[in-house]
């Protein structure tokens, strides 16, 4: 029997029995995949207490320092016991004494040429005063003689008298005048005898306050509390006018000019600044100095060591009115008060002269502020800012604020945000409003992990 005709059988059954059983199985169950999330850092917009500092650099300086410089000549007696560099003297201390034996005779013999003048001028007096009595006598006398010249006349005239008679009683009378008026004339030279003598006096006192003048110059005191800066001088030595002696720092109080950048500093006063001074007017770094006291600026010097120390209250005295022509930095002065006095329960050095310190000057306090970092806020190309919001559902948002001041890392915000938000940090990509997020908060670390992850 030929069964080739019924080979094809079998391979049709299988494709029938194949298409059965794929047409009908079951459908598969369709699953939708996962959103996609972008992981970012954020940080929670919070309202808070915004202080700006801006910080400066220089070296201290005492507030005042006296030179000892000789004024008179003579060899030093004496030097102050314990009287060396580095020393602290108290006011009124005496700390050179020079030889003033010249002087001193010079004092004696203007003393002695003070007591010839005075000796003169009584003199004069007395020869003034006899001169006086004796032209009170020479005018009775010229009194007398004249009623003798008239009588004799008379006497002529009557016949009486001879003409001899009358001549000789006219001579008598001429010669009385004659004495008048030469004792007359020698009173009236009294005064200018005595106007000389004066100046003479006046001359010899000069010279004496000269010769005292010069003892007390041959003294040197401390003229207020320091400390000894140099010391040039030894007992011994011949000091002459003009030769510097010692020198001398105050311990009341130090200043420290410190150099900052005006772009720094500018933040620190948040008000306007301009406001501060009158129109039309030139500036003057006394405004500058209330300018800063009416915005609440302070100051506080840190001594630049490697172990921290509590910083010193300063009070910002002045600006030094000039640009370093090199660092482009101006000079704002500051004074400490009382630099070397320890206070109980503060552990710090004293702030000595010379001492390279740090000077930071902090604004008034601005209560209730928001701020964020300056990489979080960002620009459109229209230039309004705005920066990238997490929402309550974790998807991005956007939202336009208006920025203020750059303090430092951190921008204040003047509106748009209202604090509690979720800021995303950094720029999102790809930048999609509504992106579905992954937020990681900010970490802020800890001093010892910074430590570790600095070395």
């Amino acid at each position: 029997m030929n069964l080739r005709p019924l080979l094809f059988l079998p391979p049709l059954a299988m494709g029938v029995l194949g298409f059965v059983w794929m047409t009908s199985r079951p459908e598969p169950a369709l699953t939708t995949p996962p959103e996609f999330q972008l992981a970012v850092r954020v940080q929670p917009v919070e309202r808070r207490e915004i202080v700006a500092q801006a910080e400066g650099f220089g070296r201290v300086e005492a507030e005042h320092s006296w030179t000892a410089i000789a004024e008179v000549e003579g060899r030093v007696l004496r030097v102050a016991s314990g009287l060396d560099t580095g020393s602290i003297v108290e006011a009124g201390t005496l700390l050179v004494e020079i030889d003033q034996t010249d002087n001193e005779l010079s004092r004696q013999k203007t003393l002695a040429n003070i007591a010839a003048v005075e000796a003169d001028l009584a003199e004069l007096d007395r020869e003034e005063e006899n001169a006086k009595r004796l032209l009170l006598v020479e005018q009775r006398i010229l009194t007398v003689a004249a009623a003798e010249l008239e009588r004799v006349r008379a006497l002529l005239d009557r016949g009486a008298g001879t003409q001899a008679t009358v001549d000789t009683a006219e001579k008598s009378y001429l010669a009385q005048q004659t004495s008048v008026t030469n004792l007359t004339n020698t009173l009236s030279l009294f005064p200018a005898q005595r106007d000389a003598l004066k100046a003479t006096q006046a001359v010899r006192l000069a010279e004496l306050a000269e010769a005292n003048r010069a003892l007390e110059k041959s003294v040197i005191t401390a003229p207020f509390r320091g400390r000894v800066a140099s010391k040039d001088i030894e007992v011994g030595q011949f000091a002459r006018t003009g030769d510097t002696l010692l020198s001398l720092d105050s311990t009341a109080a130090a200043q420290v000019t410190a150099e900052v950048q005006p772009s720094s500093f500018g933040p620190v006063v948040f008000s306007d600044f301009q406001s501060m001074f009158p129109k039309n007017a030139s500036f003057d770094t006394s405004q500058f100095t209330k300018a800063l006291q009416q915005a609440g600026v302070s100051a506080a010097v840190e001594l630049s060591t490697p172990e921290p120390f509590p910083a010193w209250e300063a009070e910002i005295v002045r600006l030094r009115g000039t640009m370093d022509a090199d660092t482009g930095t101006m000079g704002i002065v500051v004074r400490v008060a009382n630099p070397l006095v320890l206070h109980p329960g503060q552990r710090r050095p004293p702030l000595h002269a010379g001492s390279f310190v740090r000077v930071v000057f902090s604004s008034a306090p601005r209560p209730d502020s928001i701020a964020v970092p300056r990489h979080a806020l960002h620009v459109t190309d229209a230039g309004q800012p705005f920066v990238y919001l997490a929402d309550a559902e974790d998807r991005l948002a956007i939202r336009e604020v208006v920025p203020g001041q750059v303090i430092g890392s951190d921008v204040i915000i003047q509106s748009g945000l209202t604090g509690g938000e979720s800021l995303v940090l950094g720029l999102p990509t790809p930048p999609v409003e509504g992106l579905k997020l992954a937020p990681v908060p900010l970490r802020t670390p800890s001093p010892v992990s910074d430590a570790g992850e600095g070395n």
